[in-house]
């Protein structure tokens, strides 16, 4: 699911002046519709807005996304209802595999792209791994043996995650998707409060705001409370990226709380635990979720979107 990765570059182009859109109205702000599929939104540093109308989405971080592939760019799929699926309009790719190119190419497609990275946790085959203190760096995560809790009140920690931020403004991804945003619930080996959490976000968010890119929510605290962890990064976020709400029955702390902020929700079911689509589309599209049926993998290999 964390695929190997390349080097990161920050230049001075990336640090366009925020101008947020995060409170665009519903369905009718700036990016809700057809235009929320355009590259970045009108003048430069504005931020990306999706807004709550239904957005398609393909989400594959096993390998660096090929738009020369039926499979990573999901066209032709059909829905849980046996209809021809309309194409992704948004694509959420691993931050390091994907260079510039792949999102270039994604825009000149009409395509908003969505740059997955840890902040969270580091992860050992990253090129910036080494630049992590020794101190910060915590209990390994369970399941996963080369990524380690960090320490998120280590000043250099939030450098390097900075650093990560400033990689995906500079390759022109739309949007962030921070993984292991909700740490504040494991056993990361540090002493890290939701209050300590939701203000390293706020400080990455608002990072990644001065550089123009949107800022997502990643789950939200399964461990804790996540209506509570919901609600103090609803002001911060502009996306949620959601795994498994509805076969964890967690859905009722994201909706209909990130449609009425008039945010984006795309959620995630996994065939682990999911075996057919139908078990949750019919509630996913009343709730305005933006979901689909993945393999755990990611690998564009299953994809069975609502709509």
């Amino acid at each position: 699911m964390r695929a190997i990765a390349a080097i990161f570059v920050f230049c001075a182009a990336c640090s366009a002046t925020h101008a947020s859109s995060s409170d665009a109205a519903r369905s009718g702000g700036s990016d809700a519709s057809g235009d929320g599929a355009l590259g970045r939104d009108g003048a430069a540093g504005t931020v990306w807005s999706p807004g709550t109308g239904p957005l398609p989405w393909q989400w594959e971080l096993d390998h660096a996304l090929s738009t020369a592939s039926t499979a990573d760019m999901a066209t032709g799929d059909t829905t849980y209802a046996d209809q021809p699926a309309a194409a992704p309009l948004v694509y959420d790719i691993d931050g390091f595999d994907n260079d510039g190119t792949e999102v270039a190419a994604l825009h000149a497609l009409g395509k908003k792209v969505i740059c997955y990275i840890e902040v969270g946790a580091a992860e050992s085959y990253r090129p910036d791994y080494a630049q992590f203190p020794a101190a910060a760096l915590g209990n390994a995560i369970d399941g996963y043996p080369d990524e380690r809790y960090l320490d998120i009140t280590d000043p250099t920690v939030v450098t390097v995650i900075e650093a990560r931020i400033a990689m995906c403004a500079h390759k022109g991804f739309d949007g962030i998707e921070p993984d292991i945003d909700d740490s504040y619930t494991d056993d990361t080996g540090f002493s890290i409060t939701e209050t300590i959490d939701v203000a390293y976000l706020a400080t990455l968010s608002s990072y990644a705001h001065s550089l123009g890119i949107a800022w997502g929510l990643k789950n939200g605290g399964d461990g804790g409370d996540p209506a509570t962890f919901v609600a103090d990064m609803l002001p911060h976020v502009e996306l949620a990226v959601v795994e498994e709400p509805y076969f964890l029955h967690t859905i009722g702390s994201f909706s209909p709380a990130i449609y009425d902020a008039g945010k984006a929700l795309f959620v995630a079911e996994y065939t682990d635990d999911t075996s057919s689509a139908s078990s949750f589309c019919a509630a996913a599209l009343a709730d305005h979720s933006n979901a689909a049926l993945f393999d755990v993998a990611l690998d564009a290999k299953v994809r069975v979107p609502c709509q």
